[in-house]
């Protein structure tokens, strides 16, 4: 079992680097997203009015000590979202030209084909998010940017749960996409299904704005939100004194909670809809 999902696994991810496109658009989408996006919105400057501490715009930016360091954590759960969002396009791709078929033929276990694209998509999220937080960091050290302030206790531990976090977000959203993926034949619905879902999920959490810009309904579904819980335990590990949603470990155990139960039912429905 788990040599063919990683067989699998390397399959789609041999198709993605090939690809010098895909490889390109890695790289220079979070150069984008950063330099464009993170530059232009000065919030911590808005904030700061006639007679207002430092400390309140911190207390705001969840202990960031500027908005693009507040952005700049968002924005690697934010490229998790994107990247799995396209997990199951494979599959769309595979069912037409047949090799599904094949697949569903041989004598593997049915969950492993949704599994080696979840765990492909997991490899190419943290990538590029990865790539993100080094861009980051990166532009605090050239003239007239703003960039990435982390706080002095950052460390290897701290390195390493952020990924942990990252791979539970990841695995999460490349479970609901891939499903998805498997009950769509059609490759124009499942864009517009995948667009259809894109907004909400990225704006309706503290990804790219702090919950207290937000009002009272909006800010309740933006704490509901896997996104936040990844933000939120993210800069409770990067920022010196954070200003967390939940606790730390109470946002690890929602993403665990809420990537084990997506497992659990892409399996489920996989093994349903491949066994027709």
């Amino acid at each position: 079992m788990l040599r063919e999902t990683m067989a699998l696994t390397v399959r789609e991810l041999k198709h993605w680097y090939r690809v010098k496109v895909q490889v390109f658009m890695t790289m220079i989408m979070p150069l984008v997203w950063l330099g464009l996006f993170g530059q232009a919105f000065r919030l911590e400057e808005l904030a700061m009015g006639p007679g207002v501490p430092p400390d309140m715009v911190q207390n705001l930016f969840a202990g960031a000590p500027n908005y693009f360091s507040f952005m700049a954590i968002g924005m690697l759960c934010v490229m998790v979202l994107f990247t799995c969002m396209f997990s199951g396009m494979s599959v769309v791709w595979d069912r037409r030209f047949g090799f599904l078929t094949k697949l569903q033929v041989a004598p593997i276990q049915r969950g492993i084909i949704p599994m080696s694209r979840v765990l492909s998509s997991v490899t190419r999220a943290l990538i590029q998010s990865l790539i993100i937080f080094i861009i980051a960091l990166a532009f605090a050290y050239i003239p007239g940017l703003v960039g990435l302030e982390i706080g002095p206790g950052f460390g290897i531990v701290e390195l390493l749960l952020m990924v942990v976090i990252l791979t539970l977000l990841a695995l999460g959203f490349a479970a609901i996409f891939t499903t998805i993926a498997l009950t769509i034949e059609n490759q124009e619905t499942l864009i517009g299904v995948i667009n259809l879902l894109n907004l909400p999920i990225m704006f309706a959490s503290a990804a790219l704005f702090p919950t207290a810009f937000m009002p009272d309904w909006l800010k309740s579904v933006a704490n509901l939100n896997p996104i936040t819980w990844a933000a939120d335990g993210i800069r409770q590990l990067v920022f010196e004194n954070p200003q967390p949603i939940y606790d730390l470990s109470i946002d690890i155990l929602g993403l665990v909670i809420f990537a084990g139960s997506f497992l659990l039912l892409g399996w489920f429905f996989a093994r349903r809809v491949l066994n027709r």
